[in-house]
């Protein structure tokens, strides 16, 4: 191994010159030499490259270097240079075999890739599976983009009742950058196709609500489907319904195979991910004694708020001791990777013991139009390092190392260092 050529060819990486960064790593190893992350990041810079077949060499050659591992990431990576390439079979090979390995801390990747191949194959239910996996994979931080997906394969397979399901969920797990008026929209149409014409009404008003979504035409005939429904609909006629048509539901409405026997869980509930249904009917029936037990005297209405301002504090407390803040680390991350986007001072997002030169620095190191995601960290009262992995516009994804520091209650990014992509 050329030890000079590796450092040139990371100096090249970390710059993005991913042209002399292949090159590079190429000539660092000997012939026939074994190198896993030589040719990981080889392969990376060959997909910056659109070389998708000398990416599909690359990591290959790194998958050979099983003392390397990172298997999980290197054949989601192959996955996606087969997939350009159109090779939809070998795409859904290395996708699923990427789901298998057990130390792959973000398989919900290869299960969302997994999914739009077998929508392009035109096998539906498939991906209405791997979609459903990749929204209950805990490492997902944006659930509801998968139950969206999922939705859409519900609605291909005249099953508007679950997708309905689908989208109620996914509005549960909504996050700041999730288009909600697009979720609604999706709703409507599902509600639409369901017979149910007074939620698809509100569930497109919803959508249209605050003038930033604009529906497309199908949303909009399906729009105007309800409305006029509505208004053909008799004086105390109650709700517009139908189920003329509809298959009915004999298995779990977010498992396309009915064979799962899971349910999608309420997002303030993680406990939801382990019971079961008789478990769930039980917990039912103790919540019901315990509401008709209840005494809503006075005293005890001030004593409970007492006691809740007691905890409020004491959690406030320990949240901020533990690490916690408003904003949070994510919180910091998403506010510079977007005003960069925006093209607004993002210097401003930075700690204050930094120097301009500093904040120029970590600015510069800040894509266009990327998304950044805090996929670890280490945290304490009063400065916390984070693994981010940023989602590139043009395709693919960087990693970095972000250090905070706190900022009043909340935090504020005091140092980003570029690491590897996958």
């Amino acid at each position: 191994m050329n030890n000079l050529l590796v450092e040139q060819a990371r100096a090249a990486y970390q710059s993005r010159d991913f042209a002399n960064a292949a090159q590079f790593f190429a000539a660092a190893k000997a012939p026939g030499e074994v190198a896993g992350e030589i040719d990981h990041l080889r392969g990376n810079s060959l997909m910056r490259l659109r070389q998708y077949r000398d990416a599909v060499a690359a990591y290959d050659a790194a998958l050979a270097d099983s003392a390397y591992g990172h298997r999980g990431a290197l054949l989601t990576n192959e996955g996606k240079a087969y997939l350009a390439l159109n090779d939809l079979d070998h795409a859904a090979a290395c996708f699923r075999e990427a789901t298998n390995d057990s130390t792959y801390p973000t398989p919900y990747k290869a299960q969302v890739a997994l999914g739009e191949v077998l929508l392009k194959q035109g096998n539906v239910t498939e991906a209405g599976v791997a979609f459903r996996q990749a929204a209950i994979d805990e490492a997902n931080p944006d659930p509801a983009s998968a139950l969206t997906q999922l939705a859409g394969c519900f609605i291909q397979l005249g099953r508007p009742q679950d997708a309905i399901e689908a989208y109620r969920t996914a509005l549960d797990f909504a996050g700041p950058a999730t288009n909600q008026n697009a979720l609604y929209a999706g709703l409507g149409q599902a509600c639409v196709a369901a017979s149910r014409m007074d939620e698809a009404a509100d569930a497109f008003a919803h959508a249209v609500a605050d003038g930033a979504y604009t529906l497309s035409d199908e949303e909009q005939a399906d729009y105007d489907r309800a409305q006029q429904a509505l208004a053909e609909k008799p004086a105390g006629s109650g709700s517009i319904s139908g189920t003329a048509g509809i298959p009915a539901i004999e298995a779990d409405p977010l498992d396309p195979l009915g064979k799962s026997g899971a349910f999608m869980p309420d997002p303030s509930d993680t406990g939801f991910f382990t019971l079961s249904e008789s478990e769930l009917i039980q917990q039912d029936k103790q919540n019901m004694k315990v509401e008709r037990k209840r005494k809503h005297t006075g005293l005890k209405v001030f004593l409970v708020i007492l006691l809740l301002l007691v905890l409020v504090a004491g959690a406030g407390a320990f949240a901020y001791y533990k690490g916690f803040g408003i904003p949070s680390q994510q919180d910091a991350v998403d506010t510079l990777f977007s005003t960069v986007s925006s093209g607004g001072d993002a210097t401003a997002e930075l700690s204050d013991q930094l120097s301009e030169d500093q904040k120029s620095l970590i600015v510069s190191m800040v894509p266009q139009n990327a998304t950044a995601t805090i996929e670890s960290m280490d945290q304490s009262m009063s400065s916390s390092t984070a693994r981010v992995v940023a989602e590139l516009d043009e395709g693919g994804e960087q990693e970095y190392t972000v250090t905070f520091s706190r900022d009043g209650i909340g935090w504020a990014i005091s140092g980003l260092e570029l690491g590897s992509s996958e």
